[in-house]
């Protein structure tokens, strides 16, 4: 019968799955019976996320940041130069059902063709609701 094989492989699965829960039964049983093992199995344990993360051409420098890293699942990063220029900008708007990129109007002037309608039913309400929510204190310069 493992001649077939999607029967071997099944079985490959199964002997793989033992012997992972056989390491981690393992290092349980040092972690419980000897305290010293902590430092040990700890150092393992972000070696093989690390070992996991190069797989995935991630460069880490610090190896107490793989065990953040390694539970991460949703990067959020800041492109809007929030955090470098002190500037918060919309980029895109969303209203309608539909994402319009969302120009500056003091920037580009009147004259720009722009893709939203601040006419709209739909633009309206998102600018009223901007407006609600927002704590932002403006300044008379203009953006660069």
């Amino acid at each position: 019968f493992l001649n077939d094989p999607a029967t071997a492989e099944i079985y490959t699965e199964q002997i793989v799955g033992s012997v992972r829960c056989v390491q981690e039964t393992g290092i349980g049983i040092i972690v419980a019976n000897v305290p010293e093992g902590l430092f040990t199995s700890v150092t393992i344990a972000l070696s093989l996320t690390a070992k996991k993360l190069a797989t995935k051409k991630v460069l880490v420098k610090n190896l107490d940041a793989v065990e953040t890293l390694g539970s991460t699942t949703c990067i959020c990063s800041d492109k809007t130069g929030t955090l470098t220029q002190n500037k918060m900008t919309v980029e895109h708007l969303w209203y309608d059902g539909k994402k319009v990129k969302g120009h500056n109007r003091q920037k580009h002037g009147e004259s720009h063709n722009y893709e939203y309608d601040i006419n709209a039913p739909g633009f309206q309400l998102l600018h009223e609701t901007a407006i609600t929510c927002s704590e932002a204190v403006f300044d008379g310069a203009l953006p660069k």
